[in-house]
């Protein structure tokens, strides 16, 4: 039994390709303006980058200085590959693509970090393929992976250690695991077996999460996000669906859904892992927000953030697949939950991360200051600041292409005015510290490169036409680069 608990403590062979296989991306007229509105803040960010940081892994957008936190190959551009072809933007994808064929995978002098350098850069490279094929692309995909991914699993059990050294082709000593790093290299992997018909690289991913399974848990399908890679078992109690678990509850459907049905065990894990969310990990307000709380050993922590609003997103889709309304009804009053929290700031922003008080528990007997959060906007800020996430905007996409319903379209542009107005620099755009404060936000200096790959493609493709990319024949990988399915689905409603 969880005992609840309150913390204020603020985680090979290349397929001869065809044209007739490019997205119509450039052919889809949008009738919505909001899209053309979005594109042009695509525009104005890239512009930015390309003038100050081009080459480099991020622009710092207040002082245009530049950044390379993910071996210096350029993640800002390959992120960006696959939302310049949707938008249209054709100039600036053959300059991104004349970087990409140069890049030298050795040129890094720090050991690349697998997890990162996976959904980044091969989930680009791979996206950008399945919309526009070019060989290039896919050549340089599998030198990527067999260079700098695969090495990654040369440890004594198979398990891919955290971080590899490229020039050594071999992984660093590190012990230390972390679930959704280790567990959610599969979707990537998988597609490539797919598209190169060398089936080693999705045998290799699959055999972890099979491993995984193998490994009890106290709470069923949900597992701590700390492992050591030796032993390969969980070296804490800590749960939770945030940053350290996230990705990996998201790839087991999605890998299901890829693989044409034919992992089942994955399928069989999502939704052991989703009935155990409900049962162990959801908790309610006096006011009715829902939202996922953490474990540590026994003890429930009801503390949350942006990074699990991805989940409405990932429960829908689950549910809408397998015609399963107990999982759609769970996935509406997480997405209602999660838009409130940026709804109630002052800036429209949501927090990095926050706490409550559950329905069940007596509100008199905690501070003041907590008391009056609760009831002004419903939850306790930790973390006040915005790091331009796009987990909100995902699930809002998702609810938007599945229910056919306007009013997601109609909060995802409340949510993109407030980027626009408090983190738009002369050159791109920046994270913030305090989502509370309008008149002082102080911009951290800082642009991930997931804002081109992620929030700014959500939020175009919540305006655009529900045919561009649509949902019933691409699956997005953590990164939001979508990958084509062999076998198409029903999911999207009809418009």
């Amino acid at each position: 039994m969880c005992r609840l608990f309150w913390t204020a403590a603020s985680f090979v062979m290349i397929l001869q390709w065809s044209s007739t296989s490019i997205v119509h991306a450039v052919k889809t007229k949008n009738t919505d303006m909001r899209a053309e509105i979005v594109r042009n803040a695509f525009r104005h960010a890239w512009a930015g980058y390309t003038g100050f940081a081009f080459g480099h892994d991020e622009l710092l957008p207040v002082t245009n200085d530049t950044s390379d936190s993910r071996n210096g190959w350029g993640a800002s551009i390959f992120d960006a590959l696959d939302t310049m072809v949707i938008m249209g933007l054709d100039q600036e994808y053959e300059e991104a693509l004349k970087h990409v064929a140069r890049t030298d995978w050795y040129s890094t002098k720090v050991p690349s970090k697998t997890f990162e350098t996976n959904i980044r850069y091969l989930g680009g490279l791979l996206s950008a393929y399945d919309l526009r094929p070019d060989p290039i692309l896919l050549r340089i995909a599998i030198e990527l992976a067999d260079t700098v991914i695969l090495p990654a699993y040369r440890t004594p059990n198979g398990i891919p250690a955290a971080y590899v050294n490229v020039a050594k082709g071999l992984p660093t000593r590190d012990t230390g695991l972390i679930l959704a790093e280790f567990g959610s290299l599969q979707l990537e992997l998988v597609r490539l077996s797919q598209l190169t018909g060398n089936t080693t690289y999705a045998t290799i991913a699959n055999r972890v999460i099979h491993t995984i399974d193998q490994v009890p848990t106290s709470y069923p399908g949900l597992y701590p996000i700390t492992w050591d890679l030796e032993t390969f078992t969980p070296s804490s109690g800590y749960i939770t669906i945030s940053g350290g678990g996230d990705s990996y509850y998201e790839y087991l459907l999605k890998t299901y859904i890829l693989m044409d049905g034919d992992e089942t065990r994955q399928l069989s894990m999502w939704k052991e892992a989703v009935a155990s969310m409900r049962k162990y990990l959801r908790s309610e307000t006096g006011d009715g927000m829902i939202f996922l709380s953490d474990i540590n050993e026994d003890y429930r922590l009801l503390r949350t953030g942006e990074l699990v609003c991805f989940m409405p997103a990932n429960l829908l889709l689950g549910g809408r697949y397998l015609k399963d309304s107990q999982i759609e009804e769970f996935a509406e009053e997480l997405m209602k939950s999660c838009y409130d929290t940026w709804a109630v700031t002052p800036t429209g922003i949501a927090p990095e991360t926050w706490s409550w008080v559950d329905k069940n528990q007596n509100s008199s007997r905690f501070p003041v200051a907590m008391q009056t959060s609760m009831e002004t906007v419903g939850y306790i800020a930790e973390d006040l600041s915005y790091d331009l996430r796009p987990e909100t905007i995902e699930s809002l996409f998702y609810f938007y292409r599945i229910t056919g319903d306007p009013k997601y379209q109609d909060m995802a542009w409340k949510i993109f005015q407030s980027i626009e107005k408090y983190c738009k620099t002369s050159s791109g755009y920046t994270r913030i510290a305090n989502v509370f404060n309008t008149d002082a936000v102080e911009p951290l200096n800082f642009q991930e490169s997931y804002f081109f790959a992620e929030t700014l493609k959500y939020l175009y493709l919540i305006f655009s036409e529900p045919s561009l990319i649509s949902l019933d024949e691409y699956v997005f990988n953590t990164e939001a680069h979508p990958f084509k399915l062999n076998t198409p689905i029903r999911v999207q409603a009809t418009f």
